[in-house]
């Protein structure tokens, strides 16, 4: 399957802030956090990346894909019949008649499944981070910006604004809920439209003199917006 053009802006615009290619232009237009190291093949590392508003990317987070990484989709079905018997609806006299004939009133139909949609797909994700030259930007930042793509838009008040003013803008409705972000695994699943539900990162690993994390293995959960049809399924393998 072909890489869409979506993916290809992806791969251009990690190019240009990364590697230092393209124009000045390109390079501003977006920034890039995380996994820089050059010697892991590109289809060892997930980029994850959220629009904003006017659909423009600004942030990249770039990690390697590490152990446990999976996608799994549930599909919802359920057996209304089961009761829908003889046996069902009259439990004694259904008992009765299968303890006195050895006979069933209980027929395929019973365990029927209907189907009643599918969960949206999920993907459990281990994105490792470890600083070659800067922990800070390497390790740090994309924690950060994982974060906040996981943070809404709403109205809060500022230390400083006085009681009844900070009550009035934290009361404020209609605030932004976290924007949908992109899902690229490898290069070959490229997954838009999705939410992170879950974040964890560890605390405890080893730091520089500043206190920069060295590393740090993060573990996602992140779901499609919507339930997938068979079409789209097709276009997230790539």
């Amino acid at each position: 399957m072909a890489i869409s053009a979506q993916e290809k802006e992806l791969a251009a615009k990690e190019k240009a802030a990364q590697l230092g290619t393209g124009t000045k232009h390109e390079a501003a237009k977006v920034s890039v956090y995380g996994n820089a190291d050059p010697k892991v093949s590109p289809f060892l590392k997930a980029w994850i990346a959220q629009p904003d508003d006017k659909s423009k990317i600004s942030v990249l987070v770039v990690g390697l894909i590490g152990q446990g990484t999976s996608r799994s989709l549930q599909a919802n079905w359920n057996s209304p019949f089961e009761q829908s018997n003889l046996g069902g609806m009259f439990e004694k006299a259904g008992g009765l008649l299968q303890a006195t004939t050895e006979k069933t009133s209980v027929t395929t139909l019973s365990s029927t499944q209907i189907w009643e949609g599918n969960r949206p797909n999920t993907f459990n994700l281990t994105l490792s981070f470890y600083a070659i030259n800067d922990a800070f930007r390497e390790v740090m930042e994309p924690l950060r910006e994982l974060e906040k793509m996981m943070g809404p838009d709403i109205s809060a008040g500022k230390e400083g604004d006085g009681a009844i003013k900070e009550f009035l803008a934290n009361a404020k409705p209609l605030g932004r809920i976290p924007l949908p972000v992109i899902l690229n695994i490898g290069r070959r699943m490229m997954i838009p439209n999705c939410v992170i539900e879950s974040m964890s990162v560890p605390l405890d690993k080893e730091r520089t003199k500043e206190g920069y994390l060295v590393r740090a293995d993060v573990t996602l959960s992140i779901s499609t917006k919507v339930m997938l049809n068979k079409e789209n399924i097709a276009k997230t393998w790539g």
